[in-house]
């Protein structure tokens, strides 16, 4: 890449009701993403919230292999944050500050936990050579909720988002959720486990060895929302020399 700045908006039935950032930056093997999202436009009269995540660890075979992961969220005012490191057997252990209630224990055992990714590091999507990205299931564990992100070859043309953000080639894919243990059944829920519900477009980057998104469409009880990325930079990093 070895590195990407992604600026977003998400609007919901064509408001704006969120804006961020995801930052990735590659050294060798090695990876770290930031990802930024606040309440904007008229919901943050109502609600001022914002949640931070991190995640760094290695790419492998393209296969990510994730080591740690921190997310913090801040609504009015009110923080709550969260860690999971991962062991010698690919298996995240968390913790939380302030520590959770009863009534909000784990309810995702160890086993369950195993090979899973974070939620910010499934989007970065590293394929062999000539490999779709579409063609894989995702294993997700956020340090609370435990599901599966399908994923399906759609379509493949160009794109252009929001903005003129990014404009070029994409590839479509459908996305569909598939709950494990520790997730409530809303209706937001229900909807994304439907088929034609949910769909993503990911752009190559780094010569085609790594792909990222850069529009994600999803329908909701209150209307369609859509992310779309705004503004997209590109950049080489800085290597220490050895000495």
């Amino acid at each position: 890449m070895p590195g990407v700045t992604a600026d977003y908006t998400v609007y919901i039935g064509g408001f704006k009701a969120a804006e961020g950032s995801i930052n990735a930056t590659l050294r060798g093997e090695n990876y770290s993403m930031t990802s930024f999202l606040g309440v904007a436009g008229v919901p943050k009269n109502f609600l001022d919230a914002k949640w931070t995540m991190e995640s760094a660890g290695r790419i492998d075979e393209a296969r990510i292999q994730p080591q740690r992961f921190t997310f913090q969220s801040d609504e009015k005012g009110k923080i709550k944050h969260r860690e999971m490191t991962y062991d010698g057997t690919d298996r995240p252990e968390t913790t939380f500050d302030p520590p959770l209630p009863p009534h909000e224990d784990i309810s995702v055992l160890p086993y369950e936990r195993q090979n899973t990714l974070d939620p910010i590091s499934a989007l970065l999507v590293p394929v062999a050579a000539g490999e779709n990205p579409c063609n894989r299931r995702l294993a997700i564990f956020d340090g609370k909720r435990r599901y599966d992100i399908q994923l399906a070859f759609d379509s493949e043309g160009t794109v252009t988002t929001r903005n003129k953000g990014y404009s070029g080639m994409a590839i479509r894919c459908s996305v569909r959720m598939i709950p494990r243990s520790g997730m409530k059944q809303t209706s937001f829920t229900k909807m994304l486990q439907q088929r034609g519900n949910a769909h993503i477009w990911l752009a190559p980057m780094n010569d085609g060895n790594i792909y990222v998104p850069v529009r994600i469409q999803v329908r909701t009880p209150i209307g369609g929302a859509v992310m779309d990325v705004v503004s997209l930079r590109q950049y080489a990093t800085r290597t220490a020399a050895v000495r």
